[in-house]
């Protein structure tokens, strides 16, 4: 791997990985919700030049239209909005933590709806994940304090793995259109669809959009996630796809979860406690077990 390609691998993980402190800032003056509705709307239209190429290029029916909304809707707007609400109940890190059971679900779900290939290593890799996700939700609680629906924590940790497993949907439910589409023109189109359903739910006084007054690190860290993480980072993670490896570009998402950590703990001085370490160490166990691929082997993929 050239010097290039490695500085552009190591820069689409930093913008993820920065993510998540990010958000933390932007909720100080916004709502979960007004958070993916602005970080959504701006970086939305930046991606119709590659929408209008995509309609050139190819063409989806009616169905391969209603996948790609349905993607827009439940594998991107929803698992954004579950991860700004669980990450204000939670915190950064733990985000940055459970996050990393995306690419876990991606293999399951594959194997579920895709008849993908499910071996030893990949269940191993799934009971190595669950456990290390247990550790960092039950936080030492006793069964009576980890059942008690009505801590704020709890509930936002349990948002959190829902954000990962409803990103997954993005993957699993998108990849047979990659056999009509490229990766970059489809999650134009899908990031494009995806303030449609926003729109339809922002003029509630429930999902108010605005929150007065706003701070500018807050203005500041909203710009970040929609020009710097959605689209920016779609940019450079595609890119990176055409010069590397997918299992090398696996290994590389590793660095994610570890920078939000870190930056969680360094910026945001978030505790980081036994639980959460140990959990955070057998979640990327699983994620290294479950995305050992032959040698060269290639895979597609949206992101």
């Amino acid at each position: 791997m050239d010097i290039s390609s490695f500085f552009l691998l190591l820069l689409t993980n930093c913008l993820g990985g920065a993510s998540f402190v990010a958000t933390a800032y932007a909720l100080k003056s916004f709502s979960p919700f007004a958070v993916v509705f602005w970080r959504v709307l701006i970086a939305g239209p930046f991606f119709l030049p590659f929408c209008v190429r995509a309609l050139r290029k190819t063409r989806l029916n009616i169905v391969d239209w209603g996948r790609i909304f349905l993607i827009a809707a439940v594998g991107y707007d929803a698992p954004l909005i579950f991860g700004a609400w669980g990450q204000k109940l939670s915190s950064a890190t733990h985000a940055a933590l459970l996050m990393a059971l995306e690419p876990i679900a991606i293999i399951f779900l594959a194997a579920l709806f895709l008849d993908e290939e499910l071996s030893a290593l990949k269940i191993f890799a799934l009971g190595v994940s669950l456990m290390g996700s247990f550790l960092i939700v039950s936080q030492g609680r006793s069964l009576t304090q980890l059942f008690d629906f009505s801590s704020g924590s709890y509930l936002g940790d349990g948002f959190l793995c829902l954000q990962g497993i409803l990103f997954a949907l993005y993957t699993v439910i998108g990849k047979p259109l990659l056999k009509k589409i490229d990766a970059l023109s489809l999650t134009a189109l899908i990031s494009f669809l995806a303030i449609f359903p926003l729109l339809f739910f922002a003029g509630s006084a429930k999902f108010a959009v605005v929150k007065i007054p706003i701070s500018g690190p807050a203005l500041f860290f909203t710009l970040y996630l929609s020009l710097g993480v959605s689209f920016a980072g779609v940019l450079t993670w595609n890119l990176a796809m055409e010069r590397v490896s997918a299992s090398l570009l696996a290994y590389f998402i590793f660095l994610q979860p570890l920078l939000g950590v870190l930056f969680g703990v360094f910026l945001l001085r978030e505790a980081l406690n036994w639980d959460s370490l140990l959990g955070g160490i057998l979640i990327l166990l699983g994620v290294y077990c479950a995305t050992l691929k032959p040698q060269g082997e290639r895979s597609p993929s949206l992101k």
